[in-house]
């Protein structure tokens, strides 16, 4: 009977180079993603949502009271600050811009609460949007793009007001804000509308005021805050002065 140290030798010598590139794999990203994905603790891991609700975070959150959309060679901001959202590129509106940034203020709050920069690298990585779309979604479901001036958001911003909203819709004057020239370069590339007001429900633009009237007109506009969550408290009764 044959020996079988030959082949044992032979298999031996075939798995060097077999495992000399497993290592190697193990050391790439990609393999850390997915051992990451394997071993995660969640059966589903969440994921970031559509960069308009990092816009809608932005123009309501109390905590980011005060920021406005900058490019990074504005020399009033924090290199610091820069570096840890977005590394190396510019911010503009438009491009992509990183979630992170949006909620920075957030991301800021979290980490004094944590106590040091591990609690902002941790803020950073796990995201936090699962409790930031739960506040847009509970208390600012209906956001209102506007400009003060502007006749068309009057006549919009008159109609919603007139259904008595629960939450009632939160408006952002655009004109009033040092960043309006960014505000509108975003809502453009994420809603494909570029004039104003740009009326946004969880994150979808019904349009304009045209097309608020339009709903009304059609008496569809009720069922559509109610299938989104939205308390329509109006009697149907008494909408003269919102054609004019």
């Amino acid at each position: 009977m044959p020996s079988s140290r030959p082949r044992r030798l032979f298999l031996v010598l075939l798995s060097i180079p077999v495992l000399f590139l497993f290592l190697l794999y193990l050391g790439s990203s990609g393999s850390r993603r997915v051992i990451s994905d394997l071993f995660s603790t969640s059966a589903h891991p969440s994921k970031l949502p559509d960069e308009i609700f990092g816009l809608l975070h932005f123009v309501t959150s109390p905590d980011e009271a005060g920021r406005v959309f900058n490019t990074m060679d504005d020399p009033t901001r924090d290199a610091a600050e820069e570096v840890v959202v977005q590394p190396g590129d510019a911010l503009t509106a438009e491009k992509p811009v990183e979630m992170a940034w949006y909620a920075l203020g957030s991301i800021a709050k979290t980490a004094q609460r944590t106590r040091g920069p591990k609690g902002l690298g941790r803020s950073l990585a796990s995201g936090g949007w699962d409790e930031r779309l739960k506040v847009l979604q509970e208390e600012y479901p209906l956001v209102v793009f506007s400009k003060s001036y502007c006749p068309y958001s009057k006549r919009a911003k008159r109609l919603l007001e007139t259904y008595d909203l629960s939450p009632p819709p939160k408006i952002i004057e655009v004109d009033l804000r040092a960043d309006s020239s960014h505000i509108k370069t975003l809502l453009t590339r994420l809603t494909r509308r570029s004039t104003f007001p740009n009326v946004i429900l969880h994150g979808r633009s019904l349009g304009g005021s045209d097309d608020l009237m339009r709903l009304h007109e059609e008496d569809r506009l009720r069922p559509v805050m109610k299938a989104a969550g939205v308390e329509v408290r109006w009697a149907g009764e008494g909408d003269e002065d919102i054609l004019l």
